[in-house]
């Protein structure tokens, strides 16, 4: 019978020689120790595939280093930054937004209503003849230059007669001078807005989250957007576009005015006198080549009282011009 110290040694050798068959790969073929790549105090075993992805407190690419007030987005596009927008409302920046800008969206500006008209500057009747026709019945056989004496009393400076069926006929001298002043009206309709809203801006450096995207502010109520100053094309990520301004230029008005003067011609009433005073026997002829009867006299006086017709013809006016934002922003959101 062997001793019992003998069959230990072969039991011991036995467990020792079957490691791989246990599964116990953590101890040495040769001495027994711990494999320095297992870790007793993980429950997942020996390190390597087996170990846990970094977590979101460490940083992982899957948002998780941002703070819990943080979001996680994508970068925005080279020559944009950070924008966010409320169309309709205006609330308070939320906590890491800054700058609050009151801008508005969407200018409706009616066209003015145009409407022309003239000032006419009358002619004058001075400077130039009244001229009697005297005839039978009509007022064609001879002719007389007076001077347009207007509103004064004058001599003739011959004398004529009438009697029986004879007839006078006074015209008046060319008129002169006259102009045309245009004027204009118009009324503009007030500037409104489809949208009026507020941005801000953000209020310190994005930190990386990984994958090309940044940690940001949670924006709430606003909606996360990028902006550029001018009118441009919204980049890829961000389609829906918002043109916005702080201010306008305004520049709706009418064309030019115009008119066209017509001076007409000098009419109005010419009186014959039997005596030199202008006071005796007066007989008003219309002067306005009308063929009237004048009775028997001699005539000695007259006057004229001129009266002047010029009139002015105004254009069309349209409307023109229009309203624009002095400072367009391009706003692109998600």
């Amino acid at each position: 019978m062997r001793p019992k110290t003998t069959l230990w040694f072969f039991a011991i050798a036995a467990v020792v020689g079957c490691g791989d068959i246990l599964g116990l790969d953590g101890y040495t073929d040769q001495d027994g120790s711990i494999d320095a790549a297992f870790d007793v105090s993980s429950s997942d075993g020996p390190t390597g595939d087996a170990k846990p992805d970094a977590l979101p407190s460490e940083g992982g690419t899957d948002g998780g280093g941002c703070g819990s007030s943080e979001i996680c987005v994508a970068s925005p596009p080279s020559g944009w930054s950070w924008t966010v927008y409320d169309p309709d409302a205006r609330p308070s920046c939320a906590t890491g937004w800054k700058t609050p800008t009151d801008v508005e969206e969407g200018i409706d500006a009616g066209a003015p209503s145009c409407a022309c008209g003239c000032t006419t500057t009358q002619p004058t009747c001075t400077g130039g003849n009244i001229t009697f026709h005297l005839g039978n019945a009509t007022c064609n056989a001879t002719t007389q230059d007076e001077v347009a004496n207007t509103g004064n009393c004058a001599q003739l400076s011959n004398q004529f007669s009438t009697s029986g069926g004879s007839k006078v006929a006074v015209t008046g001298p060319p008129p002169s001078g006259g102009s045309c002043t245009p004027t204009s009206t118009f009324n503009v309709p007030p500037v409104g807005y489809a949208h009026q809203g507020r941005t801000c801006a953000l209020g310190g450096n994005a930190a990386s989250c990984g994958a090309g995207n940044e940690c940001v502010p949670n924006p709430a109520p606003f909606t996360m957007c990028v902006s550029q100053p001018g009118a441009v094309a919204c980049p890829s990520g961000f389609p829906t576009q918002h043109l916005v301004g702080t201010s306008v230029t305004d520049t709706r008005g009418c064309s030019a005015c115009g008119c066209t003067f017509d001076a007409g011609a000098c009419t109005g009433t010419t009186t014959l006198y039997t005596n030199t005073g202008c006071s005796q026997t007066p007989t008003p002829f219309t002067t306005d080549g009308t063929c009237s009867n004048a009775g028997t006299h001699t005539w000695k006086s007259y006057a004229y009282a001129p009266t002047t017709n010029g009139s002015c013809a105004g254009t069309t006016s349209s409307p023109d011009g229009g309203v624009v934002f002095a400072d367009t922003t391009t706003i692109c959101c998600q």
